[in-house]
């Protein structure tokens, strides 16, 4: 046991690093094209820092842990929502400015709606996927569209010339990141799912707190250094857009992969937990444009609540 701990966390561990070096090759990019940072957040960074919660999903599904699967998702954006915004908006309450977010974030609710109703017969099978994935392409033509709205602003010629060794730096560091979050998607579950045989607990658990909370890290750095550097609508924006990207892009390819099942915890505790802090969210900040204390400090006591019933509930 001491082994599968051991590898448990070296996973986690090469989860963390390899996250960490994607996204910053992905944020040195966007650095680069001096686009929004409510743009760039939602989407080259939210697309980087939720390749973990991807990789660890669809492998989950390979080997037929259906269930760990849809947790990790849905425990990411759970974990994305309460923790990660909720405890780096105490500290800086973050503005939001123009209607891009408004538009995510009416998204991110209609689409939320949709991955509920295709989960109520309790599996997310290939034609389910197939919507999902169809919900992915609209949100990346939106983005195309918004793109294309910047642009005409004349964002063209605010770009930074990147040299041969900086753009071989970004690749090198993008491949080696890529390969650590593999490696140590496949550590994380193989060891946690004999984890959590050991504990007593189902698979489902241990995805949607420890491996959620692993694949979900990438977001609390990205925030932390957004927030250091005074930039916090960048974490806003990257959160939103990797709360889109898991239910469309991870359940939906994990789906195609192999049908996932969903269990009545993902129904009536884990959805409706998730849904209320994205309501919580972004509904008070389309009347007020900012993401206040008292807002943040109650999506994080949503959050550790929620990991104290979960526990509470199996051990």
């Amino acid at each position: 046991m001491e082994m599968t701990i051991l590898l448990f966390c070296i996973g986690l561990i090469l989860i963390i690093k390899g996250g960490d070096m994607f996204v910053e090759s992905s944020v040195n990019i966007a650095r680069a094209t001096h686009l929004p940072e409510i743009f760039i957040g939602a989407t080259i960074v939210s697309i980087a820092t939720t390749t973990p919660e991807g990789i660890v999903s669809i492998t989950a599904a390979a080997k037929g842990y259906t269930s760990m699967s849809i947790g990790n998702a849905i425990g990411s954006t759970i974990c994305n929502t309460g923790l990660v915004l909720g405890f780096s908006n105490i500290i800086i309450p973050g503005k939001i400015k123009g209607r891009f977010f408004k538009m995510k974030s009416v998204l991110i609710i209609v689409y939320f709606i949709i991955i509920i109703i295709l989960s109520y017969d309790g599996l997310i099978d290939i034609s389910d996927s197939i919507i999902l994935l169809i919900l992915l392409f609209v949100y990346i033509i939106l983005e195309g569209f918004v793109l294309k709205y910047k642009k005409n602003q004349n964002l063209k010629n605010n770009k930074m010339k990147i040299g041969l060794r900086g753009k071989f730096e970004i690749f090198l560091s993008f491949t080696i990141g890529l390969l650590g979050i593999v490696i140590g998607s496949n550590l994380l579950i193989n060891n946690g799912v004999i984890l959590a045989e050991f504990i007593g607990v189902p698979e489902s658990v241990i995805s949607l707190s420890i491996i959620a909370l692993g694949t979900s890290l990438p977001e609390l750095t990205t925030a932390l250094t957004a927030l250091k550097k005074g930039h916090t609508a960048l974490s806003v924006g990257n959160v939103i857009g990797a709360n889109i990207l898991n239910i469309t892009l991870v359940i939906g390819v994990s789906g195609i992969v192999n049908p996932l099942k969903v269990v009545k915890q993902n129904l009536f505790l884990d959805f409706p937990v998730s849904f209320l802090m994205i309501l919580i969210l972004t509904i008070p900040c389309f009347l007020r444009n900012r993401i206040s204390r008292v807002q943040s400090a109650f999506l994080l006591f949503i959050y550790v609540a929620y990991i104290t019933i979960l526990y509470r509930i199996y051990l």
